[in-house]
């Protein structure tokens, strides 16, 4: 990725680590809403890359995802979002709910738009853990689309000013269902550089 020579080797090394923490963490909630399912999540695949990149790294533009969105301030900004195509998606819900024909209904998307909030939750624990930052996350937000829509309608609603963003790829399988998903992290840049100040100092020897 071109992004990542806005950083050098160590740096990136700290944003990956805080990327594998963060989605570690949620396996444990995920596995308590999947009724207790043992969760195995693959080694998360972590990127920097410009916002025109997104969309072809999530499977192409057009491709059908559920992107559960939210906003997080305090002492600096940041916007997630837990996308997953829209299989991974029916998965779930299938899994967890009685109405196998429910597909994205009322309760389906309640189901998706929890799945996205522990995701997203679970990353800003993680970070507040290691950084000692604070962060009041708002309410997350469904939305079902082609991810090219999706994303270009978030990018341009946050008001983003940096052409820079972090993606991290994983999956959680279990033996009910499997969790094909991307968080994509929309940071602050200067919140980017004091976690990396704060992290850089606590690793050092």
């Amino acid at each position: 990725m071109e992004k990542e020579s806005m950083f050098d080797p160590m740096e990136i090394d700290l944003l990956k680590e805080l990327g594998n923490i963060g989605l570690g963490n949620a396996t444990v909630s995920l596995s308590q809403m999947l009724k207790n399912e043992k969760i195995k999540m693959t080694v998360p695949e972590v990127s920097l890359a410009s916002l025109g990149e997104v969309p072809e790294l999530v499977g192409g533009p057009e491709k059908p995802v559920a992107a559960v969105f939210s906003k997080a301030s305090g002492d600096f900004s940041i916007c997630l979002i837990f996308l997953m195509p829209v299989e991974s998606a029916r998965g779930i819900i299938k899994a967890l709910t009685e109405y196998k024909t429910c597909d994205f209904c009322t309760y389906g998307c309640s189901v998706i738009r929890e799945v996205g909030n522990i995701v997203g939750a679970s990353f800003l624990n993680a970070l507040s853990f290691l950084t000692g930052f604070t962060f009041k996350p708002t309410p997350p937000v469904l939305a079902v689309d082609m991810a090219g829509a999706i994303l270009g309608t978030i990018f341009a609603e946050t008001g983003y000013s940096e052409d820079f963003i972090l993606l991290i790829k994983t999956a959680f399988n279990t033996e009910v269902t499997n969790i094909e998903g991307y968080l994509i992290i929309i940071p602050d840049l200067e919140g980017i550089k004091k976690i990396i100040d704060i992290l850089g100092l606590e690793i050092s020897p």
